[in-house]
């Protein structure tokens, strides 16, 4: 691991320990949504509570109270959600850190010497190229996931405002 830091930085680390909480969130995300569609049909299910809500409510009050109740039903979805979008930012932003970081150390190191040996240059490159790959490798896939989570968030709540406005039965 000390290796690992010292080729890769603390940019490096931190995209790492982002990468493992992104994992949790889209895992816990995943499984949240799986389970709210297969309790959907039962009875008191979270769908027919926010359903059973909204339609007590007028018309044109129906969707701001699907969308707050899915809000705070739904919250561990959403938060899912939001992180993964957060680390899709910040992956790409901690990997330019870490590239800059690294070309800084390869004109430090060019600035010190006279005659730089290659090695010297070659950590700070690594550290560069490293890092830019890890920010975005984090980034593609949390980005991603994130869609995912979007998407199902809007059938559901498509299908909630159709429920419960008497047009669609599930």
């Amino acid at each position: 691991m000390q290796d690992f830091y010292h080729q890769a930085g603390p940019c490096g680390l931190a995209i790492i320990i982002l990468g493992l909480g992104a994992v949790y969130m889209a895992v816990r995300g995943l499984v949240l949504a799986a389970l709210v569609k297969k309790q959907a049909p039962l009875p008191h299910s979270i769908l027919n509570t926010i359903v059973a809500a909204a339609t007590q409510t007028q018309a044109d009050n129906r969707a701001l109270v699907i969308n707050a109740l899915m809000q705070q039903q739904l919250k561990g979805i959403y938060s899912a959600m939001y992180f993964l979008k957060l680390c899709a930012a910040l992956g790409p932003l901690l990997g330019l850190l870490g590239t800059v970081l690294g070309m800084v150390e390869v004109f430090a190191t060019i600035a010190e010497r006279s005659y730089p040996e290659p090695s010297l240059l070659a950590g700070g490159i690594w550290q560069a190229l490293i890092t830019t790959v890890m920010g975005l490798s984090l980034a593609i896939p949390a980005l991603l996931l994130h869609y995912v989570l979007l998407l199902t968030l809007r059938r559901l709540r498509a299908a909630l405002n159709l429920q419960a406005a008497g047009i669609f039965q599930e």
